[in-house]
């Protein structure tokens, strides 16, 4: 669940609503489904997550599932059953908090890839990317590039 948030930026409903079958282990992706605020999308996955999701598809979750006696085609599973993918993620980020005191939430991790992937694509890459359906959801992450501002304020001001 954390590879998904850091590499593809995923939210938690997101994940809530991912089976088996969107994962694509053979092409390396994986199908985001969208929702009601977000856009559906296929996303590539890292080399060493396709590895992870292997293992965990085909021996974690189905020893969850013999464990918890569910039946279910969500990829994620709690052996508690039921919805307690929220409680996981709790379990998951005071865990993460703990290696990294300036975590707070997953949406701040999600921001910091939006944040990242910004610098690296164009807007509309990062907004399939984000499964924003607005540009401007997007562009909210844009931050003010304050250095590139003040050389150029530096090159053409009259007194520089």
């Amino acid at each position: 669940m954390l590879s998904l948030i850091v590499y593809q930026g995923v939210k938690t409903e997101e994940l809530k609503k991912l089976e088996v079958k969107d994962v694509k282990l053979r092409e390396g992706k994986i199908e985001i489904p969208g929702g009601r605020k977000s856009e559906g999308r296929v996303l590539k996955l890292e080399s060493h997550q396709v590895l992870e999701f292997y293992d965990y598809v085909h021996s974690t979750r189905k020893e969850i599932l013999a464990q918890s006696k569910q039946q279910t085609d969500k990829l994620f599973v709690g052996i508690e059953g039921g919805d307690s993918l929220d409680s996981c993620m709790n379990r998951l980020i005071y865990w993460v908090r703990r290696k990294n005191k300036l975590v707070v939430n997953v949406k701040q991790l999600r921001a910091s890839v939006i944040v990242k992937w910004l610098k690296m694509y164009n807007l509309r890459k990062v907004q399939y990317l984000a499964g924003h359906r607005y540009i401007s959801s997007t562009e909210l992450y844009q931050q003010s590039d304050m250095e590139g501002l003040t050389e150029e304020v530096n090159m053409f001001h009259p007194l520089g």
